[in-house]
């Protein structure tokens, strides 16, 4: 952010020198304050820079969104084999996780974007095993009451009180579902 916010400055003191809202000799001084002694091409370099980082991050968000459609599309709609299935699903989780990691300390949406794709995306893989080694539905109702608490005891450990409550109105659900219905 420091970047950006310099190359903001910059700007504006361009401007005011174009439009002589200050005296030339003033312009430059800043210019050459905030620039700390770089020239002009290697200002557009960096702004061309940003742009470049600001498609790249584009990209990588919507690409983390295409995550869960493309998840649901592997399992439910495709003839691979269960294994290759979960060999899929395990890699965009681990995508997902790696997005997590690398924005948790530079933007809050994006890292709670993935990090929120990354719990679902693990919901799911833990579905598809527990399908695959067991055949009882109380084990599915075991595997996502599981995911529910890790969702909980994340939201807490995150400071993030929206997914704890989830995680804790899906364990009311399940239950409900389980003892209520069945």
């Amino acid at each position: 952010m420091e970047h950006e916010r310099k190359i903001t400055i910059i700007n504006e003191i361009e401007y005011w020198k174009q439009h002589k809202l200050l005296p030339e000799h003033y312009c430059d001084f800043l210019l050459a304050l905030y620039t700390e002694g770089e020239e002009a091409t290697t200002i557009e370099q960096q702004r061309k820079g940003t742009s470049f980082t600001k498609v790249v991050e584009r990209f990588q968000i919507a690409l983390l969104y295409l995550l869960l459609p493309f998840s649901f599309i592997v399992i439910y709609f495709t003839e691979f084999h269960v294994n290759l299935q979960l060999v899929i699903l395990f890699l965009l989780l681990s995508y997902s996780v790696a997005v997590a990691i690398y924005y948790k300390n530079k933007r809050a949406v994006y890292f709670h974007s993935a990090f929120i794709i990354s719990l679902f995306l693990g919901l799911l893989l833990s579905l598809s095993i527990s399908n695959l080694w067991f055949i009882q539905p109380i084990a599915a109702a075991l595997v996502i009451v599981c995911n529910f608490i890790f969702w909980i005891f994340a939201g807490y450990k995150l400071k993030s009180k929206y997914i704890a409550f989830i995680g804790a109105l899906g364990v009311i659900f399940v239950f409900l579902y389980y003892f209520l219905w069945n």
